[in-house]
């Protein structure tokens, strides 16, 4: 299974996602969603890590942490 591909697809959800929270108001419904969404990516970026290690391939690169605005 390509682990890190598929983590890169993931990874280029991710930042365009937090692109779209930067122009999110704050509080709205959409922020709430990007978030929501935000969360969704994590897990499956973490799932994608462990299968990595169950199958003893290499692990993808981690994560990056949100950037703040400002």
């Amino acid at each position: 299974m390509p682990y890190r591909r598929e983590a890169e697809a993931v990874l280029g959800m991710w930042r365009e996602i937090e692109r779209s929270l930067a122009a999110a108001e704050p509080g709205s419904a959409e922020e709430e969603r990007l978030l929501a969404d935000v969360v969704v990516l994590r897990d499956e970026y973490q799932r994608l890590i462990e299968q990595a290690r169950e199958h003893h391939r290499e692990v993808p690169p981690p994560f990056p942490e949100p950037t703040g605005a400002g």
